[in-house]
C-alpha cells in the first residue's frame, strides 16, 4: 500500500468519527448545560427496525387511499425520541443553536425570544437523506428526534416549518401527521 493511500484512508477514518454524535443522553447533557438544571421529566424511546416493521402491519390501513398516498417515512429504520420537561423559570436560556455542531448539514436554524429549533441532515444521497436530527425548546418543554434510513428529502423541511408554525406542539402534531400517513 502506498503513503498516500494510507493517509487518505487515515483522514477518511479520523473525519468519519468527528460528526457530532446525537442520543438523548447528549441532549438531556445540553439541556442541564445551558440551563443549570436536569429536565424535570423525561419520555425517550427508540423504535428499530423490528418494531417499526411491527408498527407498520398493525396500522396498515387497505384502504386504497391509503396504498396510494404519499408515505414520508416510509423508509424509516430507526427512530429516536425524546421530551424533556424543562425547568421552571429556565427555559429561556436554552438555546440549542448554540450547539457545537461537526458532519452535519444544518437546513433550520431558529432563536426567538422563546423558542430554539434545529434541523440537522447528513447522509444525503438523491432524493433522500439517511439520518435526519430535530431539536427544538419551547416555553416548558424540548424535542428530540433522530430519524434514520432512506428517507424523504422534503421531511427536513417539513419539520422546521412544524417548528415556525407550531413550536414543539406543532412538531408533535407533524410527527403525529406522518406516521398516519404512513398507515
Amino acid at each position: 500500500m502506498t503513503v498516500q493511500r494510507v493517509l487518505a484512508i487515515a483522514v477518511v477514518l479520523v473525519f468519519a468519527g468527528c460528526a457530532t454524535s446525537f442520543s438523548p443522553d447528549r441532549i438531556r447533557s445540553e439541556i442541564t448545560a445551558q440551563t443549570g438544571a436536569d429536565p424535570q421529566g423525561v419520555l425517550e424511546f427508540t423504535l428499530g427496525p423490528t418494531m417499526l416493521s411491527l408498527a407498520r402491519t398493525l396500522f396498515a390501513s387497505a384502504s386504497a387511499e391509503a396504498a396510494g398516498g404519499s408515505q414520508p417515512l416510509a423508509g424509516l429504520k430507526k427512530l429516536e425520541f425524546a421530551v424533556y420537561d424543562l425547568p421552571p423559570g429556565r427555559a429561556a436560556t436554552l438555546d440549542f443553536t448554540r450547539m457545537r455542531v461537526t458532519g452535519w448539514e444544518p437546513t433550520v436554524r431558529k432563536r426567538d425570544a422563546s423558542s430554539s429549533a434545529l434541523v440537522l441532515v447528513r447522509g444525503a444521497e438523491g432524493d433522500t437523506v439517511g439520518d435526519i436530527v430535530l431539536i427544538t425548546a419551547g416555553e416548558s418543554q424540548a424535542i428530540y428526534a433522530r430519524l434514520s434510513g432512506r428517507l424523504s428529502r422534503t421531511l427536513p423541511q417539513a419539520l422546521g416549518d412544524a417548528v415556525s408554525s407550531g413550536g414543539t406542539d406543532g412538531v408533535k402534531r407533524e410527527l403525529m401527521s406522518l406516521t398516519e400517513q404512513s398507515k
